[in-house]
């Protein structure tokens, strides 16, 4: 019996995007249930890499011809000619959000399409030099018909384009009157008031004569007094935006700003940001990471007057240190906080702000490369219950064996779990052997490093990294003979296993991880995103487990896991039907079967990376290049062999044209 439509659409919103996709495929019924109105507003076609142009056949033409309307677009390192004039034509009006990434598109393409895109409401145009390098784009087409159909643009991104000037940021902005986000991320702004002068003597109207040579701060600040009223969202990342300038643009009159992102600016400093936050009250997002003369006067005035703050990212500002910290608790409303390599911050000033008590509202937190002790990760644990996303990355200290197990005791809404390089978690952390029950019955997570004391004494006459590998070994050999006698649900410790909502794990450079872990400890029906890279122990045995536990792997990084052989990547590719990117580099013990298997076996792979396997032939290699998802195919260089004992090079490869745009060589 078939379900109504209603029914399904139901259903479906509470399934994960990656699953949703999956039973889309299952029937025609499905398929139009799973791209119900409520769930396009979010879908993005991606067109990446792809051949545009092509006579016989184009991806575009799907899209023409399905009965599903796709509301956005990205296209990313693709050309772009009259040639798809009629995609355009048909699609051009249902179109909101589209976006031109590293494209070749000529101006009287580009006019058009924006005379075709009728309700567009973002626009973004990255890194297109061509595009603005004349400097005569939308020349003379500012006004009338390009005016009216921009006039509900609500956004606008032109980050990225070197090429960009006054005048050809003047036709953009007048062509869109409505207005609310600009991005002008890595232009290359002109803050210098020599320019200002040489430009734009004091006689002359701006606005009628913008140049034609350099974007200057000083003319995007008078457009946006302009505009004062609408403008909600402004992005400076990357450029010399300095304290000056910023104090300038928060003295707006009418601007009440909502979202500020400034990151990697350098120049900034601390008059800017407290000038911001005398007047931009109104702000929930501010990144100010990467700005190294942020001190802790900014944070301390961000904490006091930005009440309303809901995103904070202060990533390396290197000169906050738990002065600055401690004033985080004034900030209610925060959900995303960003501490990371701020080397200054400390424990004490962790539980005088974020911590000074539960604290419920925190749903974001990273604090990679912190100076912490695994006391300042329980406490991080205890007292953040609702933590959705969380990086302790390169906290070498903090991350152990007991403070893993802490955090999955109490951590029941993780989604996203970093810990890269804490090469102190071992298999006893993630399986929760590492902890027992004490005598008098209470919870108490212990350390489950291997006990030399119970070893009858001897003189060891190897290296220290032979002693650790044999202590290893033996930590190893305990922990699977614990986990072989208990179940799952017997013991008492706390297992990563636990964390059924993790969709990304990143556990690469974690060297004491083996197959012990994937066999007992992984069992996640929504992983979408993995990382064990660097994790140098694990083999076939473990990978057979993986896969079959955690089906829903779509991103798999096994880079430099050189004891892989074909027989792993084989169960990978057979098991993991949504895979789509695959990171094999360094993994110098597979053969052209593994390039074989995922020939036969890959049917959504996007991304294939086997750079440093010496082992695989170059091709076989190229010829991967015909599968019709795959865009990208990182390899090695082919290099000289000895044969005869001669240095000769292996013949060039035959292969069609049309495939090298997906091969990278290395």
């Amino acid at each position: 019996m078939d379900l109504p439509y209603e029914v399904l659409v139901y259903l479906f919103k509470y399934l994960p995007k990656s699953d949703r996709k999956a039973a889309s495929e299952t029937c025609r019924s499905w398929y139009l249930a799973a791209n119900d109105q409520c769930f396009l507003k979010n879908k993005v076609a991606v067109f990446f890499k792809s051949g545009l142009n092509d006579e016989t056949f184009s991806p575009l033409q799907i899209f023409e011809n399905s009965p599903i309307i796709y509301y956005n677009y990205l296209f990313n390192e693709v050309e772009i000619s009259s040639k798809q004039n009629e995609f355009w034509n048909k699609i051009g009006e249902h179109i909101r959000c589209l976006t031109l990434r590293n494209c070749d598109i000529c101006e009287k393409v580009f006019v058009y399409i924006l005379q075709k895109c009728t309700n567009l409401e973002t626009l973004n145009i990255q890194s297109c030099k061509e595009l603005f390098m004349s400097g005569r784009l939308l020349e003379g087409k500012t006004e009338g018909l390009l005016t009216d159909n921009l006039e509900t643009l609500k956004s606008l991104s032109l980050s990225g384009n070197q090429y960009l000037t006054d005048a050809l940021f003047s036709r953009f902005v007048i062509a869109a009157p409505a207005l609310e986000e600009l991005n002008l991320s890595a232009c290359s702004l002109q803050f210098h008031a020599g320019l200002v002068k040489k430009f734009y003597p004091p006689s002359s109207d701006i606005f009628q004569n913008p140049s034609e040579s350099v974007l200057t701060f000083y003319f995007i600040l008078q457009l946006l007094i302009t505009r004062a009223e609408r403008i909600k969202r402004l992005y400076f990342s990357y450029t010399l935006i300095d304290g000056a300038a910023l104090k300038s643009l928060s003295e707006v009159n009418n601007l009440k700003l909502e979202s500020l992102h400034v990151h990697s600016c350098d120049q900034l400093t601390n008059t800017g940001i407290l000038a911001l936050t005398n007047h931009q009250t109104y702000l929930r997002e501010l990144d100010i990471g990467l700005c190294t003369r942020v001190t802790d006067q900014s944070l301390v005035h961000i904490s006091q007057n930005l009440v309303n703050l809901e995103y904070l990212n202060i990533q390396r500002c290197r000169a906050v240190t738990d002065l600055g910290i401690a004033e985080l608790h004034k900030l209610k409303k925060l959900k995303s906080l960003n501490i990371s390599q701020c080397e200054l911050i400390t424990k004490e000033g962790l539980e005088k702000g974020i911590c000074s008590g539960e604290n419920i509202t925190l749903e974001e937190l990273d604090i990679n490369s912190l100076n912490l002790d695994q006391t300042g990760l329980i406490m991080i644990s205890e007292r953040l219950p609702r933590l959705h996303t969380l990086n302790i990355s390169y906290c070498f200290n903090a991350v152990t064996d007991t403070s893993i197990q802490v955090i999955f005791k109490n951590q029941h809404y993780l989604q996203t779990l970093k810990m890269s390089h804490c090469d102190k978690v071992s298999d006893a952390g993630l399986t929760g052997m590492g902890k027992v029950e004490p005598e008098d019955g209470e919870d108490c997570p212990i350390m489950s490093n291997y006990d030399e004391a119970q070893l009858p004494p001897k003189i060891h006459l190897g290296s220290r990294a032979e002693e650790e590998i044999v202590r290893d070994a033996r930590r190893k050999r305990d922990v699977l003979l614990m986990c072989e006698k208990l179940s799952m649900d017997s013991y008492s410790g706390y297992s990563l296993a636990r964390m059924k909502k993790i969709k990304e794990l990143d556990i690469s450079g974690c060297n004491r991880i083996t197959d012990v872990s994937l066999t007992y400890a992984f069992n996640f029906k929504e992983l979408v995103n993995l990382n064990l890279s660097r994790c140098q122990q694990i083999t076939y045995r473990g990978i057979e487990h993986l896969v079959k536990n955690c089906p829903s792997i779509e991103y798999f990084n096994l880079i430099d896991c050189y004891n892989l052989k074909d027989e792993a990547v084989n169960e990978i590719v057979k098991n993991l039907r949504r895979l789509k990117q695959l990171e094999l580099r360094g993994c110098n013990q597979l053969t052209d079967k593994t390039l074989e298997a995922v020939k036969i076996h890959c049917e959504k792979l996007h991304y294939l990376d086997v750079q440093g396997c010496r082992n695989m032939s170059p091709e076989l290699a190229f010829s991967i290049g015909s599968l019709a998802t795959l865009h990208t195919v990182l390899m090695s260089k082919p290099g000289p062999y000895i044969s005869d004992g001669k240095k000769e090079r292996a013949p060039a490869p035959a292969f069609l044209p049309a495939l090298m745009r997906k091969l990278r060589l290395h």
